[in-house]
């Protein structure tokens, strides 16, 4: 029906993305560009690339994980053009917004500061991004609840944004967060 629009601007809050992959060459903001991306793990040691908030949302990770990369190209890798996978926009703009590190660990705090980076709110980095996100995709959870989380969500969701999250791949029916907060669409797996 359609290939997207490259007006679309889609975070990928996770552990951030390979800059110069293939797949998402002219897709990912650049660090110059109004939707340019940003690392919130604010742990120096946890963060695997050797320091705290930057505006640098690469993922230092191992060619094991990548997880961030591998996200951001279900969602927006370039298509007809012989290379990899198709992604499901094929136009839209990815804005990676790092909050976890390369062992996928991250705190609640700078899952928030992501999300509001993200939907040009006030944030730790002092940033506000003149092109927020239009959509926001978490594909990571836990199981702990946070008021301060739902809170957040709420406030994307007032300023039109549209927050999909993971629920997880294991047929259970265990809460996740932030897949079961008001508000977030919840996308889920029972296996492979």
């Amino acid at each position: 029906t359609t290939t997207g629009d490259n007006a679309t601007v889609i975070a990928v809050v996770d552990t951030g993305v390979l800059l110069d992959h293939p797949d998402l060459a002219g897709r990912i903001c650049t660090t110059s560009g109004v939707c340019a991306g940003y690392d919130f793990v604010s742990d120096a040691v946890g963060a695997g690339d050797g320091d705290g908030i930057d505006a640098d949302p690469s993922d230092p990770g191992n060619s094991a994980v990548l997880h961030g990369t591998h996200v951001a190209g279900i969602l927006g890798a370039s298509s007809n053009n012989a290379t990899g996978v198709v992604g499901v926009d094929w136009l839209a703009r990815i804005m990676p917004v790092r909050v976890l590190g390369p062992l996928q660990e991250g705190t609640s705090y700078d899952l928030i500061q992501g999300l509001r980076y993200a939907a040009g709110l006030d944030n730790e980095s002092s940033i506000v991004v003149s092109n927020p996100a239009n959509i926001i995709n978490l594909s990571l959870g836990g199981t702990g609840y946070s008021q301060a989380e739902q809170d957040t969500v709420d406030q994307l969701r007032s300023a039109g944004i549209f927050v999909f999250a993971a629920a997880g791949n294991s047929a259970n029916n265990i809460p996740l967060y932030p897949a079961t907060y008001a508000g977030v669409v919840s996308v889920s797996a029972v296996a492979r």
